[in-house]
């Protein structure tokens, strides 16, 4: 499987049958058959924004979300990859996730320096957090409870609850 110009981040589909792969120099998100390596469908995303970089996949699996991060949005794509829609985030968006319940989307924004919690269904913008400098990548606790962000240019990793969108530790 070969992605695009400077790969970022890679998703699997829900029926394991296809990676997405986002390339961020490329401004494009590719589609491959994971058996056979072919590629399924490219979706330029210059008409929405430019350099696709996280990509996730609902719990349901009927949508697909990238960030757009000189766009200042993420985008969202329908169980066959087709565009949906966009949402405005924060400046320079990078890690993107739903939740285990499929019910919120968390977006860490890099310059804006936030994490922010979008309805997954609506996508209106919930609640935002402060946090450090480069936030890029996050995970969430086992019990679902706690997100742990790492921001690299502040050499830290910050917990966040997962409800009320506050740091609970740094």
């Amino acid at each position: 499987i070969e992605g695009g110009l400077e790969t970022e981040g890679i998703e699997f589909s829900a029926d394991g049958q296809h990676i997405l792969v986002t390339n961020e120099e490329a401004d494009t998100v590719t589609v491959h058959n994971i058996a056979s390596g072919k590629l399924i469908k490219t979706i330029d995303v210059k008409p929405y924004g430019d350099r696709p970089r996280g990509i996730k996949v609902s719990p349901d699996g009927n949508t697909y979300v990238a960030t757009l991060e000189y766009g200042n949005k993420f985008m969202v794509l329908d169980k066959d990859f087709n565009f949906v829609r966009t949402v405005p985030t924060g400046d320079t968006p990078y890690g993107i996730s739903y939740d285990a319940t499929g019910k919120y989307i968390y977006v860490a924004n890099n310059k804006s320096k936030t994490l922010e919690m979008f309805d997954a269904v609506s996508y209106e913008k919930l609640k935002e957090v402060t946090t450090g400098n480069r936030c890029w990548h996050f995970s969430f606790t086992p019990d679902d409870k706690q997100i742990l962000l790492a921001c690299g240019k502040s050499q830290a990793v910050m917990v966040i609850d997962t409800e009320t969108l506050e740091k609970t530790k740094e």
